[in-house]
């Protein structure tokens, strides 16, 4: 065996992770509420002294690394949504620049922080002259090379829990998750959002050749990997900022072809994930996309909001302030838990969440306050309905 791992991780665990996770899509609870966390290769580099552009070198470089991050997050940080059987998931890993590298944006790889992009398109002529990429071009590409890498080496590696044989699942390919808006902006920058309100026609023209060039893409890994889709999550960050009439104008036509794209049934999953203040695009969100799934929802979202707007509507995950959970005290922690799962566990199908993304630095024990919250709390007394 080219790689060989025991994790130390009882199967009773698992199973009742399991069960927890299989229960909330029904808006039900098994015991209490589960948690889970947004807990990305940034957060694991520093705590093993590993530069983070290192984890870019190559596919095998990089499979190494996840698998070494997925036994010390398994074995050291309590939660209920990473580890619900004998497994580890592992896929190639780009942060959040897939999507823009492939449509031309410049990807910058610092030595120790985020991957990011920066604009390549400076005026609204270089705009209508965009041409929406091939289906392989930029990360597209290199994604599926290195999948490919992935599952090779997955079939030379030994997993076990406790001694329990285990296995390493390659995810499948399919776009990453960032929506046509956000994409947009990556390759735009901040005039995109001025260029909306002057020359909008240009701007849906431009909106119109990201989403088809997205389902191109999208087409091409059903091709390469043809595993039934059951929906898909977009994010959209870069929406907060603009008025519903904008976001229903500019966002919602183009999210819901991407949506329908991947999977138009009735009932298909469609997640969104939104940073920052969303309140004033709730009501889009449920009646214009039709989204099921709300995850990993800003802070500046107060859970008595989200409770009022969106509870026993969507799926919530969220939404603990993240420098509070990196900065904060246990005590802090535990109450601002506690204040989430007082409004929005009552709503049903609720995970305790950060909000979103965990920060490097974040101490284990407030981690798992997090997961105690949750157990003190236990099961809510009107599962099902939001606290008023």
């Amino acid at each position: 065996m080219r790689f060989e791992l025991n994790i130390d991780y009882p199967v009773e665990k698992m199973e009742q992770n399991r069960r927890r996770m299989e229960a909330r899509p029904q808006f039900a609870y098994v015991d209490r509420v589960p948690v889970g966390f947004c807990l990305v290769p940034r957060y694991f580099a520093p705590i093993f002294g590993v530069p983070y552009r290192e984890l870019f070198r190559d596919a095998e470089t990089q499979f190494y690394w996840h698998l070494q991050f997925a036994k010390y997050r398994i074995e050291h940080i309590p939660e209920d949504s990473f580890c619900t059987g004998p497994a580890i998931g592992v896929a190639p890993y780009f942060d959040n620049v897939i999507e823009s590298s492939a449509f031309g944006a410049e990807i910058i790889y610092p030595e120790n922080e985020t991957i990011f992009s920066r604009p390549t398109i400076h005026t609204v002529d270089e705009m209508d002259r965009f041409v929406p990429p091939e289906p392989d071009a930029g990360l597209w590409g290199t994604v599926c090379r290195w999948r490919e890498e992935m599952l090779e080496l997955a079939k030379q590696t030994r997993v076990t829990f406790n001694g329990v044989e285990g296995r390493v699942n390659v995810g499948g390919l399919g776009l990453s998750g960032i929506g046509p808006h956000m994409i947009a902006i990556d390759l735009v920058g901040e005039s995109f959002y001025a260029w909306m309100l002057e020359c909008p026609e240009r701007c849906h023209a431009f909106m119109r050749k990201i989403v088809a060039g997205m389902i191109r893409a999208q087409r091409r890994f059903e091709q390469l990997d043809p595993w039934k889709r059951g929906g898909t999550g977009l994010a959209e960050d870069s929406a907060q900022v603009m008025s519903p009439a904008l976001f229903r104008e500019f966002v919602v036509p183009y999210d819901d072809m991407i949506y329908n794209a991947v999977n138009p049934a009735p009932g298909a999953f469609r997640g969104m994930h939104m940073c920052g203040q969303s309140a004033h695009l709730h009501e889009a969100l449920v009646n214009d996309l039709r989204i099921t799934s709300f995850d990993l929802f800003g802070y500046p979202v107060a859970p008595e909001v989200a409770a009022r707007n969106l509870g026993g509507k969507v799926l919530l995950t969220g939404n603990i302030n993240p420098m509070l959970m990196r900065n904060g005290t246990r005590e802090e922690v535990h109450a601002a838990a506690r204040e989430a799962l007082e409004h929005l566990a009552p709503c049903g199908g609720f995970m305790l969440a950060d909000g979103a993304n965990v920060c490097p630095g974040t101490p284990l024990e407030n981690l798992a306050e997090l997961t105690a919250a949750a157990e003190e709390f236990g099961l809510p007394e009107t599962p099902g309905r939001p606290r008023e």
